[in-house]
This record gives C-alpha cells, sequence and structure tokens, in this order.
C-alpha cells in the first residue's frame, strides 16, 4: 500500500492501538496487529512507528520479516534490528537490550518458529518495551503470548469512496459522471485498501468505456495483483487445509459451518482443526453459525480451480457453473 497516501481513516486505527499498548505501564507489552492481506497492516505499523519511535529510548521497524529472512537469512535480520536499537553500543548486546526501553515493530510474521529465533523473550527487552507484530495468521500472535491483538477490518463506504477517489480522480470524490461506475468498483473491492488503490490507479485518468471495460473483465478474472496478494494466506496452508479451503470457496459459503464440518469429515479430512487455521488466516469466518468469506477470497479460491485447465472445465479437481457442469456432461469431458 503506497505510503504517502496511506489509507483514508487510518487515525481511528492508530488511537484504538496507542489505547492498547498502555504507554504509562513499565510493563513489557506485545501487541499483535491481525487482518488478511491488502487490509492495510503495514501502512498502520508504518504510521505507528513514525507517530510513537520519539517516546522511546531507540526504535526499529523491520517491514516484511518473512521476506526479509527468506532473503538474508534470520541471523541478519536479528542482527540487523539490534544494530538498530543499540547504534554504536553492540557490545555485550543482550545485557544492554535490557536496559533500553525500545519500540520494536515486525512486519508481516507468518511463523512462530521464526519469531521466537528472531525475538527471543520479551524478558530481553527494557522496562516500558513495546514491540508490535503484524501477521496474518492469529496462531502465530497467540504463539507470541501477545497481550492484545487488534483486528484490521474492512473499511466503510465512506472511506472506501475516498481512497479509491485519491488514485482513480487525485481528489477526494469521485467526478459526478463517474460516481455509479465508482460505487461498482467499491461494490468489488468490499472496503479492502489494496484493492481500491490497485484499482483506482489502473482506471485513473481512463474513458467511461474503459472503466465498463476492465468491470467486465473483473467479473471473469481477478485483477492480478490483488489476487496474488491474497494468494499468499492459500500457499501458507498444508494440502488437507488447502483442499478444505477450496471446497468452501467453490461450494460452502453461507452453508452452517456444522453441517459443512461433517460433510468434510465425511470425505476424510480433518474439518474442526481444518477450518480452525482458516478462521485464523482470515480466509473464512462464521456469522450465526454459518460460514462467511470475503467476496475477494472466494474469487482467489475459485480462480486457483480455474487455473487448473483454464481451457477445459472437464480437466478441473471442481466445477461450480452451471453452465460449465452443462457443458462437460453435454460433451462427456469429465
Amino acid at each position: 500500500i503506497s505510503d504517502h497516501q496511506g489509507i483514508v481513516g487510518i487515525e481511528n486505527h492508530i488511537t484504538r492501538i496507542q489505547s492498547l499498548m498502555n504507554l504509562e505501564s513499565p510493563d513489557i507489552r506485545i501487541i499483535g496487529i491481525w487482518g488478511l492481506g491488502g487490509i492495510g497492516k503495514t501502512t498502520i505499523a508504518r504510521k505507528i512507528y513514525h507517530k510513537l519511535a520519539p517516546h522511546f529510548g531507540s526504535s526499529s521497524l523491520v517491514l516484511n520479516v518473512q521476506e526479509e529472512i527468506q532473503r538474508h537469512g534470520i541471523h541478519h535480520s536479528r542482527s540487523k534490528y539490534i544494530s538498530e536499537l543499540l547504534g554504536k553500543e553492540k557490545s555485550f548486546s543482550n545485557e544492554r537490550l535490557k536496559q533500553k526501553k525500545v519500540l520494536l515493530i515486525l512486519d508481516d510474521v507468518n511463523d512462530s518458529g521464526q519469531l521466537r529465533d528472531l525475538i527471543g523473550g520479551r524478558g530481553r527487552f527494557g522496562q516500558g518495551s513495546r514491540i508490535i507484530l503484524t501477521s496474518r495468521d492469529m496462531q502465530v500472535l497467540k504463539n507470541a503470548e501477545a497481550d492484545e491483538i487488534y483486528e484490521v477490518k474492512e473499511m466503510n463506504f465512506q472511506n472506501s469512496l475516498n481512497l479509491f477517489s485519491i488514485h482513480a480522480f487525485h481528489q477526494n470524490y469521485p467526478r459526478e459522471t463517474y460516481m455509479d461506475l465508482s460505487i461498482k468498483v467499491l461494490h468489488y473491492a468490499k472496503g479492502i485498501p489494496l484493492a481500491l488503490q490497485s484499482l483506482g490507479s489502473l482506471l485513473y485518468d481512463r474513458t467511461k468505456e474503459a472503466w465498463e471495460s476492465e468491470l467486465q473483465k473483473l467479473e471473469k478474472l481477478p485483477d492480478p495483483k490483488i489476487f496474488s496478494v491474497l494468494k499468499l494466506s492459500y500457499d501458507g496452508l498444508d494440502e488437507e487445509q488447502k483442499n478444505i479451503f477450496l471446497d468452501i470457496a467453490c461450494f460452502y459459503r453461507g452453508h452452517e459451518e456444522i453441517i459443512v464440518a461433517q460433510k468434510l469429515e465425511s470425505c476424510g479430512f480433518s474439518a474442526t482443526i481444518g477450518m480452525d487455521v482458516l478462521k485464523d488466516k482470515c480466509l473464512i469466518s462464521t456469522l450465526e453459525g454459518k460460514i462467511e468469506m470475503h467476496d475477494l477470497i472466494q474469487e482467489m479460491g475459485q480462480e486457483i480451480v480455474r487455473q487448473e485447465c483454464c481451457n477445459n472445465p472437464g480437466k478441473r479437481s471442481r466445477l461450480w457453473k452451471v453452465e460449465e457442469i452443462h457443458q462437460v456432461l453435454k460433451n462427456n469431458k469429465v
């Protein structure tokens, strides 16, 4: 998410997270920021860092921890933030850290083992220190014994409209003649900042015909940038969890959770733990006993199945569109 324009309404997030941090307390507190990909966790973490770093003896912000570790290894990532926190006083680093009140923000942590290696226990830092972790995985934040976990939810209509307009029109509100089309884009993005920014930038300074063409295309295919960010959560699942997710995306959204679990169990899946993991990773939720799923997450799951064989539906693992089922049965292509 672009840094200079950030998220409309971000101050509300900052205020709530700041109150969870309880800055007056001498305790060492760990705060988790949790939400699905593209929801704005990194932007929020960055803003908190710039706002609150001056209140601490020293501070460090590590963006894209997962990527950093893959690229440079865990030892390099740990040394980097320690040298930022300690400056020139690197000798006896463990003792020195224990004496310092630090602000450490680690963005996009999705592996509990790596996180343990990266920061050790909270006792490593001085009194009054605050550690903020952003993750798409609730279980990682629980394993880190976070004192509080803040969920970043989808943006409301007004903030969505403002954010989209900043990117699509370089002003806070859509042009009048584009209002209906803008609302269609908002309906598609369903409050995810990444989608609003990505589509806004794509449609900036284009004709209404081009907008209509893009909306028509989105009915058939997801935007590749949004798809790849959301798919990272799917990529972190094991094979059985992936199958449970794809079944729900194709067939079971809106169904009773208990009945879906029974159906999946009868197919040999360990459905209870599998569905718990999907909830932890923001891929599904439940409301009044029914399975909920964000439109763009469902679209991502269905696109994964479509890509198994783009031109021949009969070779895919799942079929859910009536016309494709009819075509496959008619041509005997299963």
